[in-house]
Order: structure tokens, then sequence, then C-alpha cells
């Protein structure tokens, strides 16, 4: 049981606590329980236009939509825009059947930053721009097409609408809708020029085959010499064998059309075929270093022919001298032999038997 006298002091305690506590409740706190409560009672917060959030005007078109936001709220897309793009090569615009050649996520925060991304992916398709002059057709000045040629290679078609557009033609609104979905991008190897089979049949005719095909459709082997001794005589700097400089020739006509003057001029050959040719120094020193390594090598090479022709040498005197000896021996044996016969031929005149009488009879 607890005494009287610690049930008063702790009585007194709580006492003092309680005026402490009202002492620290401030004027405004009891003002704040006054006010009536907030009208967002679930603690929802209100979109701020400037932090990201969607703002929506009720006055404002209401086909328009809201704005999309640069990040969706699942995190999926990091991006104001993102297609799945399946890239098609087409050689001329009137082709049915395009071969899909590979797919890309495009992505980008502006119409531009698509069609750029575009470009990027699909300008490995790309050959090089066509122009027709009376119905002939020639290489555009530019070799190689940047990104600003893209309305004249792409074209972006809508697979579920069945409808093409041209880059220039890409609106926010179209490509808000088309977002995670598949769209068809038409590559267009030499410009969107070529329009007919006709057409790209005189591409190929007049600036992609041979001028002058052999049987097989290659370039005859006449011109191929020809262009392998041209590259001999404008490389002195390079040696190599005659194939090498065939197969150099070889290499250029069989690239593209376009690409084969830009080759020709070339100061050294395709890395895949430089491992049959090597440099050679023009300047006196290289020259002189050169030919001092030459005597070396050969005077490397005849120290050792040198040397196998004297143990050669060494081998037939050893040969010789071992034929000497056989030689007299066979003379001593020779003179032995005779001088056998000497004494034999003595031998047998001296015992030669004499006739008598009874051998007579």
């Amino acid at each position: 049981m607890f005494s009287q006298e610690k049930f008063e002091n702790d009585h007194g305690r709580q006492a003092e606590e309680d005026e402490r506590s009202e002492e620290s409740y401030t004027e405004e706190e009891y003002l704040k329980e006054d006010q009536p409560e907030e009208a967002n009672p679930e603690g929802l917060e209100e979109s701020d236009p400037e932090a990201g959030g969607i703002d929506y005007d009720p006055f404002t078109d209401d086909e328009a939509g809201p704005s999309p936001s640069p990040r969706e709220s699942d995190g999926k897309c990091e991006k104001l825009f993102s297609l799945e793009c399946s890239f098609c090569l087409r050689l001329y615009r009137s082709q049915l059947r395009p071969k899909e050649n590979f797919s890309a996520q495009i992505s980008g925060d502006s119409v531009q930053e698509v069609v750029a991304n575009m470009w990027e992916s699909g300008k490995s398709l790309i050959k090089r721009e066509v122009m027709f002059e009376n119905g002939i057709p020639k290489w555009a000045p530019d070799e190689i097409p940047g990104k600003e040629s893209a309305e004249k290679f792409l074209i972006v078609y809508d697979v579920t609408a069945h409808k093409s557009y041209a880059t220039t033609n890409l609106t926010p609104k179209k490509l808000q809708k088309w977002c995670n979905q598949i769209v068809k991008v038409f590559v267009y190897a030499y410009s969107k020029e070529v329009e007919t089979k006709g057409q790209y049949g005189d591409v190929l005719k007049y600036l992609i085959n041979p001028k002058n095909p052999d049987r097989a459709g290659a370039n005859s082997m006449r011109e191929e010499a020809a262009l392998a001794k041209e590259l001999r005589e404008q490389n002195p700097h390079l040696e190599g064998h005659s194939s090498s400089w065939l197969l150099w020739a070889t290499t250029i006509y069989a690239a593209s059309a376009h690409e084969q003057e830009a080759l020709k001029e070339a100061q050294h050959p395709p890395i895949n075929i430089s491992k049959y040719f090597r440099w050679v120094g023009v300047s006196e020193a290289a020259r002189l270093d050169s030919v001092h390594r030459g005597m070396v090598v050969g005077n490397t090479d005849n120290y050792r022919w040198s040397k196998q022709i004297r143990e050669v040498k060494e081998e037939l005197h050893t040969a010789f001298n071992i034929i000497q000896g056989a030689i007299r021996k066979v003379e001593i044996m020779e003179a032995e032999s005779n001088a056998s016969i000497d004494i034999l031929s003595a031998m047998e005149s001296a015992v030669q038997p004499e006739e008598s009488e009874l051998s007579q009879q």
C-alpha cells in the first residue's frame, strides 16, 4: 500500500506538469482549433504545372487532351514520346513488300528529336541520293547524306490506320497516339526520287552494274588488270605481289558504284587486305636502311650456304682419302696376287715330270 505522504507528493507533481503544459499552449494554436477544416481532407496534393503535373483547364479544347508529361507514372518511358519502329528497306517507292530489316525503340522529347533518332537508326540502310535529269539517273552532289535529308529517305507508316506520313508532317499529337505502338519506317536506299521498278533498273544500269561485264555479270579481268596496274603506279610506297594488286582492284569493283572513285584514290588498301602489302620507305635514309638490311639478310643467307658447302667439301675430302686408301690396298693386293702367280709358275716349272720309256709305251 502506498503511504499518504507519497500520494500527496505525486498529486502535487502532476498538478505542476498540468500548469506547465497549459502555459506552453500558445494563442495561435487556440486560433487554429477555431478555424474550419481544409477542403482536402484526404491529404491529396494539388497538381502543380511547373512541377510537371497535369494542368487541366476546363475552358480549353477537350480534343487536345491533357499535355503529356515527360515521364510516365509507371516509369517505363523516360522520354515524352516512345515508339517501337520496324525499319523496312525499299529500293523504289512502288515496291509492294519491302523487306523488314530490324526493329528499334525510338524516343524523344520533340518531333525533331524523334526524327533525328529515326535517321540515326535507319541511315545504315541508305546508299546515296539519286537524282533524275531528263530521265537519266545521276548521283547527288553529297556522297553521304545528312540528317537534314531525312524527308528524302524516310516515310512513317501507321499500321493501324494504314496511312503514310512524311517526316515533315509528324506532329506531337500523332507521336503521342503512337506511343508504345509499333509503326513502320520505310527507308529508301536511293531516296524517294526512285519511284518505279523501271527507274530502279535505270539506276542499276547507269550507276551500279559494271559497264563491261563478263558472262557472269562481274567486271572483266581486263579491266581489273588495268586497275591493278594503275594502283601499283599510284602507290609507289607499297609493295606486293601481282595477286595482291589484283585483289585490291577486285575489292574496289565489288564495292558500290558511288564508292569506287574514293577507293581508287585511297593511299592505302582496305584493312581486310592490307596484310598482303608492305610499306616501302621513299626517303634516302629509309632506302639506305632498307638496302643495308637487305645486304645483311643476303650475307647471312650466303654464310649459311657457305657453311654447308664447306661441310660437303670436308666430307668429300674424307671420302676421297678413304677411296685413295682403298685404291692403295687394292694395288697391294694386286701386287701380292701377281707375286703368288709368279711363285706358283716357277714351282710348276721346277717340278715338271720327265718322260720315261715306260710312259712312252
